[in-house]
């Protein structure tokens, strides 16, 4: 995860907080307990804790999780975060939601490790909760052979993100310039499909499955959408 331990600082420079995003959450979850699991540096845990939800934001990255309290602090919310891994997730019947955004969970190994993070999710969600994942449309990609995502370019930041497929993972190689100093690093990504992960989250119980092409979009092409975000109900 050197990728993310490197990139904390600069995070929210490349990816702000989108109200989009806000909204559509804000929208799917009661009043409650919310967990975010690989929260990153803790964007959309703020963005919850200052809508009156209880938030324990989760993230392998000791830099990330730095950065979210600093900002949780500098926000003057409350957000328990915490250093762990999502395998590790033991909660039962806790949260109204969980969210694993930002494309988290195919920072896991293999499809086993996505159905047993799935089914820990399922475990940890009250009743009638509700689960918020989103990640990259690898059907699309691998179709088409894409050489990876656009570049995210503002006033001070070049992001560039490639991928190269090996037959069983992407090599995801970023690098990050801005300007006058250039950040490069790789990981590995599992190439999920997206009726895999609907089959593993309708295996563990998980019922009123839906997917949406993002944040903003009412419908899902599988041949068309970059993303999606798939909803579930416990």
């Amino acid at each position: 995860m050197s990728l993310y331990n490197n990139f904390a600082a600069y995070y929210d420079k490349i990816f702000p907080r989108n109200p989009k995003i806000i909204e559509f959450l804000e929208n799917q979850f009661k009043k409650g307990k919310i967990l975010d699991l690989a929260c990153g540096s803790g964007e959309y845990s703020v963005s919850l804790a200052h809508l009156g939800y209880e938030v324990t934001g989760i993230d392998i990255s000791t830099s990330m999780i730095e950065y979210a309290k600093d900002k949780a602090f500098r926000e003057s919310v409350k957000v328990d975060f915490q250093v762990d891994d999502m395998l590790n997730l033991s909660s039962y019947d806790t949260y109204e939601g969980i969210i694993c955004i930002g494309n988290s969970l195919v920072h896991l190994n293999t499809e086993v490790e996505v159905l047993e993070a799935v089914m820990k999710m399922y475990r940890a969600l009250k009743k009638g909760g509700t689960v918020v994942i989103q990640v990259i449309n690898y059907d699309l990609i691998l179709e088409k052979k894409l050489p990876g995502l656009s570049t995210v370019t503002n006033e001070q930041y070049s992001f560039y993100r490639n991928y190269e497929y090996d037959g069983s993972k992407i090599h995801f190689k970023t690098r990050l310039t801005d300007g006058l100093r250039v950040f490069v690093d790789e990981t590995l990504l599992l190439p999920l499909k997206h009726q895999t992960l609907i089959g593993f989250l309708q295996k563990v119980g998980f019922s009123e499955v839906n997917t949406v092409g993002g944040f903003s979009h009412n419908s899902f092409d599988l041949k068309e959408d970059i993303t999606y975000v798939v909803t579930a109900k416990k």
